[in-house]
């Protein structure tokens, strides 16, 4: 669990500009978030310890496309830190927000310590209606949603109309749809390569013209990072892969020590297809143990990869 949470954590720090060094150094924890989830316009509250006493903060916000974005907490005062290295500040999110999981990022100016905040922008209510919902209100590509649409006439024939997130929508055959007495049951399962966003389905009855519109949200999919074994003494052959990358752009590697150094990584046998990024690393004869991480940054795209591993 604390490997997984670690994983995501770090893979959310894609700071604009931020320098490599940097990054690696930082030591990247979780920040207390509430709440978890809200609409658009919601004011989230974050509390973070372990920068340095009256230091000041960088925010910014990795959107679910992966797109990273300047934020400003609610007052300028919220990015000075406390005398006992603890800070409380909070951002209150855009009216036109995407839906999804995004992440908010503070960086200690001085400290350079690194607090990652996970919170879920749900999607716009549906439209005012008799009765209608989804279920879930969103997943990652291959869910299965299912849905209830009431206030059809009763011998009304359904059509079903799809929008994906970029506006297209299209006919679609939707799973075992049923109707009785003005409601419309039905399921639709989510493409494995549905693209990430909002998706809505338009529900229109052929005689009274009568339609809702019921939306979910694909969400996307997390980034896996692993390695074998994922512990072992000095002198270790480690193999590595991260997804999540860019096509087949250069990667550069280094690596955190347990002391908290950075050093550059003389990685081999390095394979890059399709985003995945697959290599190798012996650890040194003196390599100090306790906990390691290895980074991968895309040259191009900038988004970094983290595992994590132990030498004993």
């Amino acid at each position: 669990m604390r490997l997984f949470l670690a994983i995501v954590l770090l893979a959310a720090l894609m700071a604009p500009g931020a320098s490599r060094r940097a990054a690696a150094q930082s030591p990247v924890l979780p920040a207390m978030v509430y709440p978890p989830s809200g609409p658009a316009g919601t004011r989230f509250d974050f509390l973070a310890d372990g920068f340095q006493s009256d230091e000041r903060i960088d925010i910014w916000v990795n959107a679910p496309d992966g797109r990273a974005l300047p934020a400003r907490p609610d007052s300028e005062l919220q990015r000075r830190v406390a005398r006992d290295g603890r800070a409380a500040w909070s951002w209150t999110s855009p009216n036109d927000i995407q839906p999804g999981m995004w992440s908010l990022v503070a960086r200690g100016q001085r400290s350079g310590a690194v607090r990652v905040g996970l919170f879920t922008i749900l999607p716009p209510a549906a439209p005012a209606a008799p009765d209608a919902n989804a279920f879930p209100a969103a997943g990652r590509p291959g869910t299965r949603f299912v849905f209830f649409a009431a206030g059809f006439a009763a011998d009304d024939p359904i059509g079903f109309f799809l929008s994906a997130p970029d506006g297209e929508e299209t006919p679609v055959a939707v799973e075992q749809p049923r109707i009785f007495n003005g409601r419309v049951d039905w399921a639709w399962t989510a493409p494995d390569n549905a693209a990430p966003g909002v998706w809505r389905f338009r529900v229109r009855g052929g005689n009274s013209r009568f339609e809702q519109t019921l939306a979910v949200t694909i969400e996307r999919p997390t980034a896996t990072v692993g390695v074998t074994p994922g512990r072992g003494r000095a002198g270790t052959l480690f193999q590595f892969f991260a997804e999540g990358l860019q096509g087949r752009e250069g990667v550069v590697f280094w690596f955190n020590r347990p002391d908290g150094r950075a050093e550059k990584a003389m990685v081999e046998r390095v394979a890059i297809n399709d985003g995945r990024a697959e290599w190798s690393w012996i650890a040194p004869d003196d390599a100090q143990p306790g906990q390691w991480s290895m980074v991968a940054r895309g040259v191009s795209s900038g988004i970094e990869r983290v595992v994590l591993f132990e030498i004993r």
